[in-house]
């Protein structure tokens, strides 16, 4: 499956950089982090992935956190015919955990942003919320 994921966060003037990549990083661990500068001299840290194990730690966070049921209906919602845009809360993220949110307003430093582009979305939101049980693999409903 082809898949592209791009995960980034505003970097604000009152942030401190390595909080922000820690957030990033506690749900994609095994990216590195870029900081980019945008034209209007506001300041990105960004993660790129480029296939389905860049998000097993996110998966992992969902199963962990038991909201596989609310993220599967959000990633459907949020699905479009090739790509999901979804939102996660900050501070969330910093401490480990997947909280989802708005594009604005719900996240007092800005969310992190993840892009996931794909061919065929609905089997990324299989993978992602997917569960398995004694009788092997279920999705669920």
């Amino acid at each position: 499956m082809s898949i592209k994921i791009v995960a980034e966060a505003q970097l604000n003037p009152t942030e401190d950089e390595a909080k922000v990549k820690r957030a990033l990083l506690n749900i994609f661990p095994d990216a590195k982090a870029e900081k980019i500068t945008k034209p209007d001299g506001a300041e990105l840290i960004r993660l790129n992935g480029a296939s389905l194990n860049f998000l097993d730690t996110f998966r992992r966070l969902m199963k962990q956190d038991r909201i596989r049921d609310t993220a599967r209906k959000v990633l459907f919602a949020r699905a479009e015919p090739h790509r999901i845009m979804i939102y996660l809360h900050k501070q969330a993220a910093f401490a480990g955990h997947v909280s989802f949110c708005a594009p604005v307003g719900e996240s007092p430093q800005g969310p992190i942003t993840i892009r996931i582009e794909s061919a065929t979305p609905e089997a990324v939101v299989d993978y992602l919320t997917a569960k398995y049980g004694q009788d092997g693999f279920q999705r669920l409903r």
